[in-house]
């Protein structure tokens, strides 16, 4: 019996995770979408971590619509990584994630770049990091015999040639070329280690080795349940520096085997444009490709194959065409079963090297999946947006991620806790600490029911085109020729275009075309994706021999070329004219365009049901076995968007994302296709299905006469929480050596630096094993004082004043010399940040809050100090002082004296609705803010957080008096920072927090941001 319904619950959690290939099947899941379709952010654990904060994070994640979380180790951890008790944490998680429903997936190392494994394989295997990883070249003449010692290898010229010099003293002059061997350095990022070589081999099996065995351990009993697979971050294959080329002890060895001649007398061409330099380059760079895929993707990915795991993660895609990472990225995510990218910041922009935008890096992971058949594409997600970062903005990159193909969100990050410089990890933090979290589980279900829908079904595109990486490879190097960057540049503005022209293909890697490209049927096939037309775009000057000879055996099948460039010139690196014969062979079947707007293009391009686009609408199409999906998704944050279809369907429904609701969609019959009009607001999206089972379409209803209604009252503006100011200059007493009004980082770095430190030993560094514990051993009388000062101005209400303090149980605190001691249980933001109630020792004038550190820890990291209370804060030529309270009204909070603050504010009025007749909806005009919530007699009835800024509240009202309040968010930015120095829009890193002027500024040159309503919201009716 027990075997029986444990055979029943295997089944029921494989087909939770097994995406709909029907409509049928994807209604029955979609407005509550399984766990496995639900975001998984990483769950940062950066202290000490305890079985209570594993159990309120995973909690509060399934109440906010996530599905699972990503366990990952970052700078600030103080549990020992890889011990037992780190492993007993992590069987914890899983077995509470189980009886929660979620998943568990693992992180692969101590922050990253995977590897290392916070320090054990260095520590471990010294021939992974101590034979050097790259070589440097210098000119010589007449090299004496210790300097040629020091060459790896010696070259002499001869002419126009190089030739291997005989490393002993030398007579005469010469010109030498010597190259030496060059190392990563070593650095507290790596836990006082250097990261290792990749290439060298075994260094992969050891590092799996030294991070799985704990966990095979531990919870291997739940790989492929509740823990579906392991993420990987950023591994590389990067020289050691800007001026060197990667090596690896047997490089040459292995070069000569795949390319049958000696690299060695040919090095000088890696560095200088000398002698057949493309060709050399080229080989050289296809040959790192192949190392690392054979000694780094392929022992992971059989690995997770044997273990019933889904090896993902990302490498750095951000880089092409420069292959200094990672040759080609696309080869890489095709031994991963679940393909990931990254997309961070809070920045669109569209260049070969961007972030949200750049349409070239999502298109190589779906390209991937498509061919391979992997089901699911990640994307690691918003990381560094900063803490101002909207709800319209995370629908808005999230759509345009998932439009082009990610079915997976990863969001970046959730951190355990906020505590000393763990809070300036690349904000924003999804948990409890942002004022807006628990209204994320709008986002939660959204993104959910969209990862279901874009996993179902397939993907099927028609046209491949081929990426112009090997023709980089040709161009790269230390110092790249200028040609490599105008490639990149080229090939992106093609793609990019042929995306917002409703273009539907997939990208081409040659090596992926080598390992699973044929020609079948007078189809271009790789992998599980059959082409009827191959494009070779702008960029495009080298092909691979296999890419050529599969091309041949195309096109003499009937298959046809669609070429945006001259045949290209070179075939694995080296001048060729076979390209330019097979054009003049094929040449009724060898097309050329000059652009993708010339007529003959478009008709082979673009699809013919798009008859009109216009603005920064992308789209994507998934095909059910009894119909197809389409989503719709406008880019744009300032303008609408346009399309006019016409579907090959009897049927039309409007998936709603929101709300999880299915209805007819409008659309209108001509003959035998269904037209319809599509119109996106800015950042809006839309979600269709079109087949045989979806109902008729709904008629284009008439839109009702709308009419703006009075209130019974007038506006009233209502703070929802204390007010807030930082103080984040202090006085710092050191040693006997008084510093006085300094910024808290740098009187932080100066007591690290003072107790031995080269700075704060948690702050973007990480511990191997528990070498920063180690060195807690401080005399009794080590320690320092801080003294934080502010101004209270006369009449402010001293009641309920209150300090916050992070991690009181370190720290002595006075209050004007009175001793005070932390509010049992009380918090504030971070439930590592403790209050104290100085109401009783404030005065009016100039206050000092004392933190004194006896003896000194290596927990003391130095922070702002905030004050509470019901008061008003006001810029001085010197930071700000406390003011009372002000009556609030319409306008920015900061011009309101709460330029701290960063919780919500309610606007509320009354109306009286004596008979309901219609629909009613709040409609906000001006306004900035994380988003906004609606209230009708004290309960939630709706939000606003996207165009159109409005929301139907009419089910919520009542007959007679009704009291709707919007709820406005401000953002932690305004608190938290980053408040000094060069402040960069959409991007908040570590080093973003550091910089401040030497004295304190005046508190107007604080970067915070106007939060608010600026123009009154209105109550409108739209009668039918």
């Amino acid at each position: 019996m027990l075997r029986s319904l444990l055979c029943l619950l295997a089944a029921a959690c494989a087909l939770a995770q097994t995406p709909p290939q029907s409509f049928a099947e994807l209604r029955a899941r979609f407005a509550d979408p399984p766990a496995a379709f639900r975001t998984a952010p990483f769950f940062v654990w950066n202290g000490d971590v305890t079985e209570r904060e594993i159990d309120l994070f995973l909690q509060d994640y399934k109440s906010q619509g996530i599905g699972g979380v990503f366990i990952h180790p970052r700078p600030g951890l103080i549990t020992e990584y890889l011990s037992e008790r780190w492993f007993s944490l992590v069987r914890y998680t899983v077995e509470r994630a189980r009886q929660l429903g979620m998943l568990v997936w693992l992180y692969d190392e101590n922050s990253y770049p995977s590897g290392f494994a916070g320090g054990h394989v260095p520590a471990t295997m010294p021939e992974s990091w101590q034979d050097g990883q790259g070589l440097t070249m210098k000119r010589l003449a007449a090299p004496d015999a210790s300097a040629a010692r020091g060459c790896t290898v010696l070259l002499e010229k001869r002419g126009e040639t190089f030739v291997l010099a005989d490393p002993a003293p030398q007579s005469g002059s010469g010109e030498f070329y010597c190259f030496e061997r060059a190392w990563y350095p070593k650095s507290s990022w790596y836990g006082g280690f250097s990261y290792v070589d990749l290439l060298k081999p075994g260094v992969t099996e050891k590092f799996i080795e030294i991070t799985m065995r704990g966990y095979e351990r531990t919870i291997g009993s739940e790989f492929g349940k509740t823990v579906p697979g392991i993420f990987t971050d950023e591994p590389h294959i990067n020289p050691p520096g800007r001026s060197s080329i990667r090596w690896t002890p047997d490089l040459f060895e292995q070069f000569q085997k795949r390319w049958g001649y000696d690299l060695r007398p040919h090095l000088v061409a890696l560095f200088e444009e000398t002698g057949d330099w493309r060709k050399i380059r080229h080989n050289y760079y296809a040959l790192l490709l192949d190392l690392f895929i054979e000694r780094w993707s392929k022992p992971w990915s059989r690995y997770a194959e044997s273990k019933n795991l889904l090896w993902t993660g990302h490498y750095w895609e951000h880089e092409w065409p420069n292959p200094r990472q990672g040759p080609d990225n696309m080869a890489m995510y095709a031994w991963h079963q679940v393909p990931g990218i990254d997309m961070l910041f809070n920045q669109f922009r569209e260049d070969v090297n961007a972030q949200f935008g750049n349409v070239r890096s999502v298109k190589e992971l779906v390209s991937v999946a498509n061919q391979l058949g992997r089901k699911r594409t990640l994307s690691e997600t918003y990381g560094g947006a900063g803490w101002d970062l909207r709800f319209e903005d995370m629908k808005r990159l999230g759509d345009w991620e998932y439009v082009l193909g990610v079915n997976l969100m990863n969001q970046h990050l959730s951190w355990q806790t906020m505590a000393g410089a763990r809070k300036y990890d690349y904000p924003p933090s999804f948990a409890y600490q942002a004022p807006w979290w628990k209204s994320y589980k709008i986002l939660g279900d959204y993104f959910g029911r969209l990862s279901l829908a874009l996993a179902s079904g397939e993907q099927i595109n028609r046209v491949l085109v081929i990426e112009p990486t090997t023709s980089a490879w040709m161009y790269a190097g230390p110092q790249p020729n200028p040609r490599m960057k105008e490639l990149g540049e080229s090939f992106q503005q093609f793609i990019t275009r042929l995306e917002k022209m409703q273009g539907e293909y997939d990208l081409g890697s040659e090596n992926i075309i080598r390992h699973h490209g044929r020609v079948e049927k007078g189809r271009f096939v790789v992998g599980r994706r059959a082409y009827e037309l191959v494009v070779l775009p702008p960029g495009i000057e080298n092909l691979d021999s296999f890419t050529v000879n599969s091309l041949e055996t195309y096109l003499k099948a009937g298959g046809r070329v669609l070429s945006f460039v001259e045949p290209p010139p070179r075939v694995d690196g080296a001048a060729s004219d076979r390209l330019a014969r097979l054009a003049a062979q094929h040449s009724a079947r060898w097309l050329r365009a000059r652009s993708l707007e010339e007529p003959e293009a478009r008709r082979l391009l673009i699809p013919q049901d798009f008859a009109r686009a216009e603005g920064e609408l992308f789209h994507h199409r998934r095909t059910l076995r009894d119909g197809q999906l389409l989503f719709l998704a406008n880019a744009s944050l300032e303008k609408p968007a346009h399309a006019e279809l016409l579907l090959n369907a009897r049927g039309l429904q409007k998936l709603d994302l929101v709300t999880g609701r299915i209805e007819p969609y409008p659309a209108e019959r001509r003959e035998n296709r269904l037209a319809l009009s599509v119109e996106l607001p800015p950042a809006g999206s839309l979600l269709l299905y079109a087949g045989e089972a979806a109902a008729a379409s709904a008629p284009q209803g008439a839109r009702g006469a709308e009419q703006t209604l009075a209130p019974a009252t007038p506006l009233t503006v209502t703070r929802l929480a204390p007010n807030v100011i930082r103080l984040d200059y202090c006085d710092l007493t050191l040693a006997g050596q008084q510093y006085r009004g300094i910024y808290f980082y740098r009187a932080a770095e100066m007591i690290y630096k003072h107790y031995g430190f080269e700075a704060n030993p948690w702050d973007h560094a990480i511990q191997y094993k528990t070498t920063i514990l180690d060195r807690n051993r401080f005399p009794a009388d080590s320690g320092f004082e801080a003294s934080f000062h502010f101004e209270l101005d006369r009449g402010v209400n001293r009641q309920g004043l209150r300090a916050v303090v992070e991690r009181p149980e370190l720290w002595q605190v006075a209050v004007n010399g009175k001793p005070v001691s932390p509010l049992p249980g009380a918090w504030y933001v971070d439930r590592a940040f403790g209050m104290y109630d100085i109401s009783a020792h404030v005065v009016e004038g100039t206050n000092t809050i004392r933190l004194t550190a006896r003896p000194f820890s290596v927990h003391h990291e130095l922070e702002p100090v905030y004050v509470v209370g019901d008061f008003g804060v006001r810029p001085q030529p010197r930071g700000f002082k406390l003011v009372s309270a002000q009556t609030l009204k319409l306008g920015s909070w900061k011009q309101q004296d709460l330029p701290f603050y960063a919780d919500w504010v309610s606007y509320g009025k009354t109306y009286r609705i004596e008979q309901r007749a219609g629909r009613y909806k709040v409609r906000l005009g001006r306004w900035h803010g994380i988003l906004a919530e609606v209230r009708v007699n004290g309960q939630r009835a709706g939000f606003i957080a996207w165009q159109p800024y409005e929301a139907d509240i009419t089910d919520a009202l009542r007959p007679g008096e009704n009291r709707i309040e919007v709820l406005v968010c401000g953002s932690p930015k305004n608190l938290f920072g980053p408040h000094h120095g060069k402040i960069t829009p959409g991007l908040a890193s570590p080093w973003s927090f550091r910089s401040a002027p030497d004295e304190m500024p005046p508190g107007t040159s604080y970067h915070q941001l106007d939060y608010g309503l600026m123009e009154d919201w209105q109550l409108i009716q739209l009668r039918p």
